[in-house]
């Protein structure tokens, strides 16, 4: 288990004050404070928690499938935070054909064979708002990280969390914001966030899981990551399977739309990519 810091251990102690102001007197009470504890080192030591994740790049091959339709091409990823995520899928690994962009502010998809584009606001997507998912929490997702629904830093909200053991995982559960509760799994044997969960209370789900773990230059990142978005009639699901990891800081810019593409819906510009 890793040594804990000041911090972390600060934290802890607050905690188990809480407990025990509360009355936590029986047996079971006991394990529970336990079980706090060894929760709470974890996580706060956990390399999704405490290593600092701003960039992300490398070349992939994505694969989308939307309603049992699927879509595979290779290309690259590179996310800035608070700045955008970019997926460029290029022909025959060379030539960028077509971009997706998650920006803070909406969705593109630019089609550069065809000269199309469609640029969509997250409140006209109903499978997102059914599942609760925003920008921000589409960039943690992707960046393997464990975070507040508030916005506040992760360890600072733990101590309000319940934690169980399932399986191999430690598990920590938040409170319900704004309609959701998100749920994150940490492997007890490397630490690793291996899964995360979000539950909207209009049915939605979302469900990101991350596998096939490997240190580059002394960053551990998961190479496979599966995006699932269940909302209300519609599944969307995206597999990141990452060939080369760069966590290195770089200028993001959007991709630019020139002034003689078309604009188009997102379902025209999907169905032409499938029939490349």
């Amino acid at each position: 288990m890793p040594k804990l810091n000041a911090n972390n251990a600060i934290l802890i102690l607050f905690v188990l004050l809480s407990l025990f102001l509360a009355g936590c007197k029986t047996r079971k009470s006991v394990e529970n404070t336990a079980l706090v504890m060894e929760s709470m080192e974890m996580f706060s030591s956990s390399p999704s928690v405490v290593q600092p994740r701003t960039s992300l790049s490398g070349n992939l091959r994505l694969t989308i499938n939307i309603d049992g339709k699927p879509l595979s091409a290779k290309g690259t990823l590179r996310i800035k935070e608070e700045c955008g995520v970019q997926i460029g899928m290029t022909a025959l690994g060379v030539v960028e054909v077509a971009s997706l962009e998650f920006l803070p502010e909406n969705l593109r998809i630019i089609y550069k064979l065809g000269k199309e584009y469609t640029e969509i606001p997250y409140s006209d997507l109903s499978f997102l708002q059914q599942t609760g998912i925003d920008y921000r929490l589409l960039e943690s997702v992707l960046m393997n990280r464990a975070f507040s629904p508030d916005g506040r830093p992760f360890v600072q909200a733990m101590n309000e969390m319940s934690y169980a053991v399932e399986g191999d995982c430690i598990t920590a559960t938040t409170r319900e914001t704004k309609g959701i509760v998100y749920k994150f799994y940490l492997d007890k044997a490397t630490g690793e966030l291996v899964q995360s969960e979000g539950l909207h209370a209009g049915g939605g789900k979302v469900v990101c899981s991350y596998s096939d773990f490997r240190t580059v230059d002394g960053v551990t990142f998961p190479h496979t990551i599966l995006l699932s978005i269940y909302g209300v009639g519609s599944d969307v699901s995206l597999q990141f399977a990452l060939e080369r990891v760069d966590m290195d800081d770089f200028k993001f810019t959007p991709r630019r739309i020139s002034s003689s593409y078309g604009k188009l819906n997102a379902q025209q510009i999907l169905k032409s990519l499938g029939n490349m």
